[in-house]
């Protein structure tokens, strides 16, 4: 009797064990394929600022932007076009890394630095002056975040 017992036995324990394996490759699979997504989009994000940043801070752009009443209403801010375009691309790499920093995929000290960073940008009175102006554009997470600082 022992000897027909044993197989079914052993059969099981290794039906149980490629079931666990398999379980815990597929939850390895899905979390990997999601941290790809988010680093994959993260990647496009920087590089979509990165472009924006380099195709606004033009004389092209700027010459066309000057025919907005938006854009002139901005520029009146500051001294120069290319201080709008810089504090609106720091707001947003600031944005940027405050994103990240919530998904919890950036280190806690790293962070402190881009947080005091941001409360040093909050001195500048042209950067305060833009955010303000331009606030309403951000979310409101992030909204409340640098109105705190």
């Amino acid at each position: 009797m022992t000897s027909t017992f044993f197989p079914v036995e052993f059969i099981y324990l290794l039906t149980v064990y490629y079931t666990g394996a398999l379980i815990v490759s597929i939850v390895v699979l899905l979390v990997t394929i999601k941290k790809n997504r988010f680093e994959g989009e993260y990647q496009l994000y920087a590089r979509i600022l990165d472009s924006r940043t380099k195709l606004q801070n033009t004389d092209i752009f700027t010459k066309m932007a000057q025919e907005s009443s938006l854009y002139i209403e901005r520029f009146k801010l500051v001294d120069e076009p290319q201080e709008y375009y810089t504090i609106i691309s720091l707001t947003d790499t600031i944005e940027f890394i405050y994103r990240i920093h919530k998904k919890k995929m950036i280190d806690k000290e790293l962070w402190q630095r881009w947080e005091y960073h941001a409360k040093g940008m909050m001195t500048i009175p042209k950067f305060k002056k833009v955010w303000d102006a331009t606030k309403k554009f951000h979310t409101r997470d992030f909204i409340n975040f640098m109105d705190s600082l």
